[in-house]
């Protein structure tokens, strides 16, 4: 379960949109250690020189990335007026649950707080970095004093953004889960939906239910 990542400022989030919309598909590598995101001049951190970052947890209200369309239909190539940015708060809220539910379960994704969004109403979270939970290690919080889970800080070498598959409705939103592949599983049980833009027809698939498009690279 994620529940804290480093996102991005306004501005950031603008720039990421203007170069995603730039109306042409993105040229994939032909192999892996292309993985460097050429096609994108994606923004290092604006904060970098003071050491300041944007930490988010839920109930935050940060900027995400959100389609103009309907995700249900699905778009063939993202041409500018197709995603903007929306400054949300992180996870839905219930009758039943005094807590936001700010992670969603990919496989209870047709549950009815979720459906609706999940076919119409996916989004984009991009951030720097996030955290995961172990599944069965603890630690003692320095805070508190208490026992807590251990977190794992997850990056991927040379991409300075990470995009995190989400939905949202209304002014909230939530990530994406599913169960960790082998590389992540030694560490935790479940992991984030992440994507490469680059890679176009993973990140496409996103914004169409037709083919979720549901894949943890690694």
């Amino acid at each position: 379960m994620c529940a804290h990542y480093v996102g991005l400022s306004d501005e950031e989030i603008n720039l990421l949109i203007a170069q995603l919309t730039g109306g042409r598909p993105v040229a994939e590598p032909e192999s892996p250690e292309e993985y460097s995101q050429q096609e994108f001049d994606y923004p290092e951190p604006e904060d970098a020189s003071t050491e300041r970052r944007i930490d988010v947890y839920p109930k935050s209200v940060v900027p995400v990335i959100v389609p103009t369309f309907d995700t249900a239909v699905g778009v063939d190539r993202l041409v500018p007026g197709a995603l903007e940015r929306a400054d949300l708060e992180w996870g839905y809220s219930s009758q039943w649950n005094p807590q936001p539910i700010f992670n969603t379960r990919i496989e209870s994704a047709d549950k009815p707080i979720w459906r609706a969004s999940m076919e119409h109403e996916r989004c984009i979270i991009a951030c720097r970095w996030f955290y995961e939970s172990s599944g069965t290690e603890t630690r003692i919080s320095e805070c508190t004093g208490r026992t807590i889970k251990q977190q794992y800080m997850f990056t991927i070498p040379r991409m300075p953004v990470i995009f995190i598959g989400g939905i949202h409705r209304s002014h909230e939103y939530s990530m994406v889960t599913t169960r960790a592949n082998a590389v992540f599983g030694q560490l935790v049980f479940r992991i984030v939906v992440t994507s490469f833009p680059h890679l176009w027809r993973c990140f496409s698939a996103w914004w169409s239910v037709s083919d979720r498009g549901l894949v943890i690279w690694s």
